[in-house]
C-alpha cells in the first residue's frame, strides 16, 4: 500500500505534464487556421524572395494595429526554414521560428504608441519566399464570429488546459515530496 501512495504524485504530475502537451498543440493548431476567419489583414510582405544567410525587415506603427493582432508568414518551400524576430515599442524582444512553412506570432497594441520593428531571416541553406499578413487575432480580439463553431473557444480551452496541466504538474511534485518524506520518516521508525 505504501508503495501505491509514492506513485500518486507522479502520476498527478505526468497528466499535468500530458495536459499541457495536448493543450499547446491545441493552441498551435488553431493558429493553423485562423486566416480563414481573420477577417481584415494587412500585408507585411507579399511573395518577397529571401536568400539564404540573408533577412528583410518592416516596421509597424502601432496606430495601425487593432488591441490583439496576429503575424502570419508563410514560406515557399514547406520545407525552408525561416525566423521572426522582433521588438516591441517598449524595446521588448521576440522570436519565432518556422515550422513546415508556417509561422505564427501574436502581438498586443501597445498602449504608448511607437512601432514594432520585425525582422525575417532565411535561416536556411537554399532561398525562399515569403508571404506575411497581419490582422486582429479573433480568438483573443473577441471579433471570432460563432458561424466558426468551436474554432472561435479553442483558445480559450487550450489555454485552460495548458493552466490546468501546469497546476497539475506542480501540486503533483508537491504530493509527491510530501509522500516520499512521509515513507521516510515510517522506515526510520
Amino acid at each position: 500500500m505504501a508503495k501505491l501512495s509514492l506513485a500518486r504524485g507522479p502520476v498527478i504530475a505526468a497528466i499535468g505534464l500530458i495536459v499541457v502537451v495536448i493543450g499547446a498543440n491545441l493552441f498551435d493548431t488553431s493558429y493553423r487556421s485562423v486566416e480563414s476567419v481573420m477577417g481584415t489583414t494587412s500585408s507585411i510582405f507579399a511573395d518577397k524572395e529571401i536568400l539564404p544567410n540573408q533577412f528583410v525587415n518592416s516596421t509597424i506603427a502601432s496606430s495601425h494595429l487593432q488591441e490583439h493582432n496576429v503575424i502570419i508568414v508563410h514560406v515557399i518551400p514547406s520545407s525552408g526554414s525561416v525566423k521572426l524576430e522582433g521588438i516591441d515599442p517598449n524595446g521588448m524582444t521576440f522570436e519565432k521560428d518556422s515550422s513546415d512553412g508556417f509561422l505564427y506570432h501574436i502581438i498586443q497594441r501597445s498602449p504608448q504608441g511607437g512601432a514594432y520593428d520585425l525582422k525575417i531571416l532565411d535561416t536556411g541553406s537554399r532561398s525562399v519566399r515569403i508571404n506575411a499578413v497581419i490582422g486582429e487575432d479573433p480568438f483573443l480580439g473577441n471579433s471570432c464570429n460563432t458561424s466558426y463553431g468551436m474554432k472561435c473557444n479553442i483558445v480559450h480551452l487550450a489555454v485552460g488546459m495548458v493552466a490546468t496541466g501546469i497546476i497539475a504538474f506542480v501540486v503533483g511534485i508537491g504530493i509527491g515530496m510530501y509522500d516520499f518524506k512521509k515513507e521516510q520518516k515510517l522506515q526510520k521508525k
